[in-house]
C-alpha cells in the first residue's frame, strides 16, 4: 500500500489554536524519533501531515497505509515496528478527527499519543524525560 498525495485531499477547517499545538507536538515528537526508527518511511509521512494542518483530512488515507503496515509487523512480532506504527496511529487518528470528519475515529485518540510515545520512546533506547521535553509547546 502507497502512501497517498496531501495535495488530493480536501483542505480541512480546524478549529482553533488547540489543533496547531497539537500538530506542533506532534510533529516534535516524530522528529524526535526520525532516524531512530525502524520504518523512516511512516515517520517521514506522518511528520509531513503534521505540520500541513490544512491537509489533514488526509490522515485517514495514511492511517490505512500505517495500519496495513502494523498488522504485518503484528504478524512477524516486531515489537519495535509495532511500537512506533500504534504511536503514529494515534496521531494519524487526532490529527484527522480535528477535521470534523463525517467518520471519525475513537474521540479519545489523542489520549494515545503520549503513551505510545513514551513506548516508543523505551523501544528504541531514547529516554523519556525527551519525550516530555518534545512535548512542551514552545509557544503558548
Amino acid at each position: 500500500m502507497r502512501f497517498p498525495e496531501l495535495g488530493s485531499f480536501p483542505k480541512a477547517q480546524l478549529s482553533g489554536p488547540y489543533a496547531r499545538q497539537m500538530g506542533a507536538s506532534i510533529a516534535n515528537l516524530l522528529k524526535l524519533f526520525q532516524g531512530k526508527v525502524p520504518d523512516a518511511e511512516t515517520n517521514a509521512h506522518v511528520r509531513e501531515l503534521a505540520v500541513t494542518l490544512d491537509q489533514w483530512s488526509a490522515g485517514h488515507a495514511l492511517f490505512d497505509v500505517v495500519r496495513s503496515r502494523s498488522l504485518a509487523a503484528m504478524s512477524t512480532k516486531d515489537d519495535v515496528r509495532c511500537a512506533q506504527y500504534s504511536f503514529e496511529e494515534s496521531c494519524l487518528q487526532a490529527m484527522y478527527n480535528e477535521t470534523n470528519p463525517d467518520d471519525p475515529f475513537d474521540s479519545v485518540s489523542p489520549y494515545w499519543i503520549v503513551p505510545g510515545a513514551i513506548g516508543l520512546a523505551r523501544a528504541i533506547g531514547i529516554p523519556v524525560e525527551a519525550v516530555l521535553t518534545a512535548m512542551i509547546p514552545k509557544v503558548w
